[in-house]
């Protein structure tokens, strides 16, 4: 039992990595591999460099004339200058059509017609919430132009209880340009409104033109100022890289040190038995769920780091307790990943399984069988796969990937050396949104490579090619093949997603490359010949 008391530790990996790696990191300071520090700081040394070149402002604004000079005592503009992007036109035959097409000076332009039916717009709005607090007034407004001699619109502030129409004023600020706005004191039960919301009142007009909206406190406008543009700084940037190296280099050491005082075995037992109580977690909040279909994420932020790190974990159960150990941790991680409903998962784990499955001997015919039987039920009763079936199907899912892919692809293009810096891409795909965006939110690009391009640019790119690259040489050349495997599934993991340097992945990865550099390290030493002994004959020493 002292054996398993000793490995229990690596029962907290499955469960909250990031609490594992901050006890390997503590016990990394303890040993150094000079090959890894040196890539490392590579590493950094490239990533930061990288952001040196990244843009200072995403979304630089000029200042026109007509909207005067800032007052220092008026309270935010919840709205942020690109929030236009996604402004429409809206009928009830036609229901959303004609999107907005950014013009110069700040405008976006919207026709008056819908363009597929020619059916004149009742509404224009941008579908963007914000925050409200009942019994306080806020003003809305925006400038416009438009190519008529005369136009009529009226403001419409939309809560959660509907259209409240409110009185509305025009105000011309230069030629051919007009400030509109109204007021409305918030309700009870109004927590957010829609904004900017307005109804067509007629003219002749053809198109309009509405640009540098606000959404303030008070009851009358005050001069434009742009809402917070949330990018993320030098320093922070340069921080992460720091981090990201640090960790990676103490968490290797740590782990390495560790796995040289625990039986292997015991601690990919205590790795089933983290994995066993996560998985009883996720499906026990699978019985609560009121979305459908339901997903489980377990400890973890969301659904899809639930299922990789379940991937991972059972990776590195079978690069340290064996074929036997491997099977049970399988098939965890295949309840797991059925409760998170995670597709990237569900294919790296089938590339887990075959690299397993290569490993057998004995039991091979019998782990086929038992596949291929099921197999053969899941596709005589594919429903019960859930949303795992459609892993192959075009869905919006899918679709909204591909948007995800094109933006960040647009991203590298314009910055090429250093990115849009890290952190930003969400900042960046709301500054660009495509058109018929499915998802107007996106936290990452949900491809490695297209990620660190898009946030790191070539530089970013290389730095991280350095330290991975370096790692993937030195398993080649020590013959440390299921450290290879479990490198490749994260990479495959990753190939429609980004979870690479989450805490679920990233760490059981070190530690399986630990492992796999450990074991080589004492193959290697067990092949040394043993010195002869010279004060013997020949005869003698054998």
């Amino acid at each position: 039992m002292r054996e398993f008391f000793r490995a229990l530790p690596f029962a907290l990996l499955p469960l909250q990595p990031a609490w594992f790696a901050l006890g390997a990191a503590a016990v990394g300071l303890l040993r150094w591999e000079r090959w890894l520090v040196g890539t490392a700081l590579l590493c950094v040394l490239l990533g930061s460099l990288g952001q040196l070149w990244a843009p200072r402002e995403l979304y630089p604004l000029e200042r026109p004339p007509f909207l005067g000079s800032l007052s220092p005592q008026a309270s935010p503009n919840l709205i942020r200058p690109f929030d236009l992007d996604g402004m429409f036109g809206w009928n009830s035959a036609d229901q959303a059509g004609g999107f907005a097409q950014r013009v110069k000076e700040g405008f976006w332009r919207l026709p008056r017609k819908n363009p597929q039916s020619g059916r004149e717009q009742a509404e224009f709005l941008a579908g963007r919430w914000y925050p409200l607090e009942p019994g306080q007034t806020y003003t809305q407004s925006f400038y416009l132009r438009h190519d008529g001699t005369q136009a009529s619109f009226q403001i419409t502030f939309f809560t959660e209880r509907g259209h409240h129409p409110v009185p509305t004023q025009m105000e011309k600020v230069a030629p051919g340009i007009w400030r509109v706005w109204g007021s409305y004191t918030a309700q009870e039960g109004d927590k957010a409104v829609r904004a900017i919301d307005f109804f067509n009142g007629g003219g002749d007009w053809t198109y309009l033109e509405v640009g540098w909206a606000q959404l303030e406190r008070g009851s009358a406008p005050t001069p434009y100022r742009p809402g917070e543009i949330p990018q993320v700084g030098l320093w922070p940037r340069l921080a992460w890289w720091v981090g990201l190296a640090l960790m990676s280099v103490l968490v290797f050491q740590g782990c390495f040190f560790l796995l040289r005082k625990v039986n292997s075995r015991w601690a990919a037992i205590a790795l089933l038995l983290g994995l066993a109580v996560h998985l009883g977690y996720g499906m026990y909040q699978l019985t609560h769920f009121e979305a459908v279909p339901a997903r489980a994420s377990g400890f973890t932020p969301q659904p899809n780091c639930f299922g990789h790190g379940a991937v991972m974990v059972a990776g590195l159960a079978w690069v340290l307790g064996g074929a036997r150990a491997g099977g049970v941790a399988l098939l965890l991680a295949a309840a797991t990943v059925w409760a998170s409903g995670s597709r990237a998962a569900f294919l790296a784990l089938g590339a887990l399984v075959l690299a397993w499955l290569m490993t057998l001997r004995r039991s091979r015919p019998f782990a086929l069988a038992g596949l291929m039987i099921g197999s053969f039920w899941l596709w005589l009763e594919p429903s019960f796969l859930g949303r795992l079936s459609s892993v192959f199907q075009l869905d919006s899912s899918a679709e909204s990937r591909l948007q995800f892919w094109h933006i960040a692809l647009k991203a590298f293009r314009e910055h090429p050396l250093g990115g849009v810096g890290f952190g930003n891409f969400p900042l960046y795909y709301q500054i660009n949104l495509p058109p018929g965006a499915i998802e107007t939110y996106a936290p990452h690009a949900h491809n490695l490579l297209l990620h660190l391009l898009a946030e790191g640019g070539l530089l970013g790119l290389a730095g991280f090619g350095v330290l991975w690259g370096s790692v993937a040489v030195v398993l080649v050349r020590r013959s440390a093949w299921r450290g290879l495997v479990l490198l490749g599934v994260a990479f495959l993991l990753n190939l429609f997603d980004y979870t690479f340097f989450n805490a679920a992945v990233y760490y059981p990865l070190w530690a399986g490359i630990a492992w796999a550099m450990l074991q080589a390290e004492q193959n290697e030493r067990a092949v040394i010949p043993a010195p002869r002994n010279h004060n013997h004959p020949d005869t003698l020493t054998g």
